[in-house]
């Protein structure tokens, strides 16, 4: 995948311009995008025949929407803005989509692209280095799903005070059990990649 990044960007950059012209939900569209074969693929840091699909097939299998293939996906707009520069903090982090999706929603990226479109994308990584520390990535799961950590632990078997361990920081989460891990991407509906702490990208 190395030789093709720039090309892989693209692609990726044009499916966000897509998800906005099909008027699907910001959130939705990251949760199918996260867990599609193209980000399989792309976290993988391995090339494949895959990403030379034409771009409507990929966003087809993403999101099971069928477009015209006259449709104006390579224009240069806020969505694709979003989408360049999530791609950007992918290969800047190694961290994976999941985890800067949870971290740094469609819906902010959106708001901010008036202010940070035309600076430096130094500026958007401090901005987003300093959103994602404040809240660890089992509160903002517990948010987004309405689930106390009680009810969590009820849930899971987990015991509550393991869980706010995991909770008052990603570190601790990330060195948790395997069966624990499993057990919280099931009942949370997260990804399992969520959870590991950095991709091993080839430069």
């Amino acid at each position: 995948m190395n030789s093709n990044i720039k090309n892989t960007k693209e692609t990726f950059a044009r499916l966000f311009v897509l998800a906005v012209q099909n008027k699907i939900n910001f959130s939705s569209f990251t949760y199918l995008l996260e867990r599609s074969k193209f980000i399989s693929v792309v976290e993988s840091g391995v090339y494949s025949d895959y990403l030379n699909k034409p771009l409507i097939e990929i966003f087809f299998d993403i999101t099971g929407n069928k477009i015209n293939e006259d449709s104006s996906y390579g224009i240069f707009n806020d969505a694709y803005w979003c989408g360049y520069c999530f791609f950007e903090l992918f290969l800047r982090t190694h961290k994976p989509f999941s985890y800067i999706f949870l971290k740094f929603p469609f819906e902010k990226m959106m708001e901010i692209y008036s202010i940070y479109h035309e600076m430096d994308f130094s500026s958007l990584l401090a901005y987003f280095t300093e959103q994602e520390k404040k809240f660890t990535i089992l509160r903002l799961l517990c948010k987004n799903k309405k689930v106390s950590l009680p009810e969590l632990s009820s849930l899971t078997g987990i015991n509550l005070a393991t869980l706010s361990k995991y909770n008052a920081g990603d570190e601790f989460i990330y060195k948790a059990s395997f069966q624990n891990i499993v057990i919280i991407s099931n009942v949370l509906d997260a990804p399992i990649n969520l959870f590991i702490e950095e991709l091993f990208l080839k430069e």
